[in-house]
């Protein structure tokens, strides 16, 4: 009698269960984090005016819309899942993509390293006791994260769905609170500050503000696993980024309402001081308010990161094994990946360098997407495009130029820093040549 043979080991895929509703969600996670709750301190210490600081804001929100009718168009015509490195490679090759998508990788494994340092910061105003063990709380939270997004991506969907949504309703309620029933310090018609009018200082806010709507290209990393990207991705895109804009300004207004500009540019969290009007469990309701913002920051981060490692290893740019998707569509061995960056970055506490250089890193790797778009548009204008950029050729030239000039700046206020990010960019080179002989052997 012949033994039957072994049933082939079953592989599974990404799902596509996705659509504009976790696009906006993940859009709103990942923009609206600890940013939000530190920076209008800041802001109107630097800025004279409220009314200017209300521009800034909405001018961040142009700048990146600007540069989300770019991503749409790519995100539409090359559907697959980890975001912005597949446009640079299909533009430049192995070498454009691999700076791409490596620094968007610790980008995002740096930046759920600082949320869940965040989460572990804001608890002990809720709960003394956590301020002795910050860095537990930070690494149980990731661990916690990580084990949902593990268990499939329905479930990772979830987690980013509801707490995207209850920190925009949260925001939403402080926001009307703070301008029916707390009085303010000077009469609304006054438009001034005490900052000086230096153009240094608008644009060390404005640095603020673009990080703090930094994350709002999020829903291409799930292209792959969307739907109806076509669609879905660019309605998630802009609507992420109009909501946003939408909780940012009416934020800002009713802290600068409640507390006036110097009011504001003298607390580190000015969200406490209007809500001390409340009574005595403000610092509950801050904390709890702060926590979920940063725990659907984080999660946002988590989710993002290892799709970017699976479309690399998909291209043969990194080992095979990464590809590994588990029965609920997640990549087990890139979460896996990713969650080692991650915690030891937050039980470190060296993340402090690695943003400062994810900064010109990613401001680069921004200049890099914006030529790909032009590049695509002249070499392939057989692509299918699903959605075609509006205002082609003049609004898609106007990021071109404002990333550009950003990169400048950095570079300009911080030469060594860009020296570190080129060189950290140039090692990409090897991998690049060892994956074209991968490849080249895999032919042959």
């Amino acid at each position: 009698m012949v033994a039957a043979a072994a049933p082939a080991q079953q592989r599974y895929h990404l799902l596509k269960i996705l659509g504009v509703t976790f696009g906006v969600a993940v859009a709103v996670g990942q923009m609206i984090g600890s940013g939000i709750l530190r920076s209008p301190g800041l802001i109107a210490a630097n800025v004279p005016g409220v009314m200017l600081i209300v521009i800034l804001w909405l001018m961040g929100a142009i700048q990146v819309s600007l540069s989300a009718n770019i991503f749409a168009e790519l995100a539409a015509a090359l559907p697959k899942s980890g975001g912005a490195y597949n446009y640079a490679r299909r533009a430049f090759g192995d070498i454009g993509g691999l700076v791409v998508g490596w620094t968007d990788w610790l980008s995002n494994i740096a930046g759920a390293a600082a949320a869940s340092i965040s989460f572990a910061e804001f608890l002990p105003l809720a709960l003394p006791a956590a301020g002795a063990h910050k860095i537990v709380v930070a690494l149980a939270l990731q661990l916690a994260l990580y084990s949902a997004n593990v268990s499939g991506l329905r479930e990772g969907r979830a987690v980013q769905e509801l707490t995207s949504f209850i920190k925009a309703l949260m925001l939403l309620v402080f926001i009307v609170a703070a301008a029916i029933f707390v009085a303010p310090d000077e009469p609304a018609t006054a438009l001034t500050s005490a900052a000086a009018w230096k153009w240094a200082n608008i644009i060390l806010a404005y640095q603020l503000i673009m990080g703090a709507y930094a994350g709002w290209a999020t829903p291409c990393y799930f292209a792959g696993e969307n739907v109806a990207p076509g669609k879905a991705i660019p309605r998630a895109l802009f609507l992420g980024i109009l909501l946003t804009a939408i909780l940012y300004v009416g934020v800002n207004w009713a802290l600068l309402h409640a507390l006036s500009p110097s009011g504001v540019a003298a607390s580190p969290l000015p969200f406490t001081e209007v809500l001390s009007q409340f009574g005595g469990a403000s610092s509950i309701l801050f904390a709890l308010t702060a926590m979920i913002t940063v725990a659907s920051c984080c999660n946002a981060c988590i989710m993002a990161a290892p799709r970017i490692l699976f479309a690399l290893a998909s291209d043969r740019l990194l080992p095979n094994a990464l590809t590994t998707v588990n029965a609920g569509g997640s990549p087990t061995l890139s979460y896996l990946m990713t969650a080692m960056g991650t915690l030891a970055l937050a039980a470190t506490g060296t993340f402090a360098l690695v943003f400062g250089l994810i900064a010109t890193l990613n401001a680069v790797a921004g200049v890099l997407i914006d030529v790909a778009f032009w590049v695509l548009r002249l070499r392939q204008p057989e692509l299918a495009r699903p959605y075609r950029t509006f205002g082609y050729p003049v609004l898609p030239a106007i990021p071109v130029v404002a990333d550009a000039t950003i990169v400048l700046l950095f570079v300009s206020a911080d030469y060594r820093g860009g020296l570190v990010a080129l060189g950290m960019g140039l090692l990409c080179i090897p991998f690049a040549l060892f994956a074209h002989r991968a490849q080249k052997a895999a032919v042959a």
